[in-house]
């Protein structure tokens, strides 16, 4: 069960990092590396499955890990949505899930090729 939460404990730890490193810089007014900790935050919000996967080293727990991340995104993706309508109720709440989810789902579906052994 741990080696099917590897990947997907690293990545917290990368988030968790980021998270931290975006409030470090808000602080301390430096605005460019804010940007970018914010972009990096969204994109492993909406893309939390793919990039487990890129951390994940067995291919045998590639569909369960792509499974949990994608669950995992949809909170990521309420907390994003909160943060995006700055700090309060707002529809980004109930759109950047449902993004989420969208992108998750295409992928996992994808007809372009290989998706991770996942089909």
């Amino acid at each position: 069960m741990i080696g099917k939460l590897r990947a997907v404990s690293l990545f917290g730890l990368i988030f968790v990092s980021m998270f931290v490193l975006h409030i470090i810089f808000a602080a301390n007014d430096n605005e460019l590396l804010f940007c970018f900790v914010v972009v990096s935050i969204s994109l492993m919000t909406f893309f939390c499955g793919p990039l487990c996967l890129l951390l994940e080293t067995s291919a045998d727990n590639y569909r369960s890990t792509y499974l949990f991340s994608s669950i995992i995104a949809v909170p990521l993706s309420v907390g994003l949505g909160w943060a995006y309508n700055d700090m309060s109720l707002g529809y980004l709440m109930i759109l950047f899930p449902v993004i989420s989810i969208f992108t998750h789902y295409s992928i996992l579906k994808s007809s372009l090729g290989d998706t991770y052994g996942l089909k």
